[in-house]
C-alpha cells in the first residue's frame, strides 16, 4: 500500500529517535514507547511482505534494516527507561 509507504518515508528520520519524554511520568512514556514498538513491528510485517513479492515493491530491503533496527533501538529505550523506573523506586524507598 503506497500510504504505508509515503508515511514511512516521511517520518523515518524520526524513527531512529527517542522519544521526547521531558515531563512526563514513566507509565505515559512506557505506553508511548509501546505503541512505536507495535507500529514498527506492523511495518517491518509490512515491508517483509512487500519486499517478497518480487512485483515492483516500494519498500526496499535498506528500508527494511532501518525498521529492524528502530525497533532494536526503541526496545532498547523501554529497557532503560524500565531500569530507570526502577532505580528511581529503590531510591525513594531508601529514603
Amino acid at each position: 500500500m503506497r500510504i504505508d509507504y509515503e508515511t514511512f518515508k516521511e517520518i523515518e528520520p524520526e524513527l531512529l529517535r527517542p522519544i521526547l519524554g521531558e515531563g512526563l511520568d514513566y507509565e505515559t512514556l512506557r505506553k508511548l514507547y509501546e505503541s512505536k514498538i507495535v507500529y514498527l513491528s506492523h511495518l517491518r510485517s509490512r515491508c517483509f511482505m512487500e519486499i517478497n513479492r518480487n512485483m515492483s515493491p516500494d519498500f526496499k530491503p535498506d528500508d527494511l534494516a532501518t525498521i529492524v533496527r528502530a525497533l532494536a533501538l526503541t526496545q532498547e529505550h523501554v529497557r532503560l527507561l524500565v531500569l530507570n523506573a526502577m532505580q528511581e523506586s529503590l531510591a525513594k524507598r531508601r529514603a
